[in-house]
């Protein structure tokens, strides 16, 4: 009996190059990332809150506020100056 000829050469697909067999030592993302929190301790919000406590984070919300009022109040300045310098133009 005679073989038929589909036009495609079977062959063997070599070893997945992108991952790595666990002989070879490697890590995956998921893993590294679970044995970072064990290795290290907390990490995160959590973390800081248990060491510097809920009023750091008050303070960081106090400075944030104090920043955008100043970044509006130079908004606003800059804008009246090119305002000022238009109508000394015309």
């Amino acid at each position: 009996m005679a073989r038929k000829m589909t036009g495609r050469k079977a062959t063997k697909r070599p070893a997945s190059k992108l991952k790595p067999s666990r002989r070879a030592g490697g890590m995956t993302v998921r893993e590294a990332g679970r044995l970072g929190g064990l290795i290290g301790g907390r990490k995160g919000g959590l973390a800081v809150k248990a060491e510097r406590g809920v009023e750091f984070y008050q303070e960081i919300g106090k400075l944030g506020g104090q920043r955008v009022r100043d970044l509006i109040a130079a908004g606003k300045r800059a804008g009246e100056r090119s305002e000022r310098r238009a109508t000394a133009r015309r």
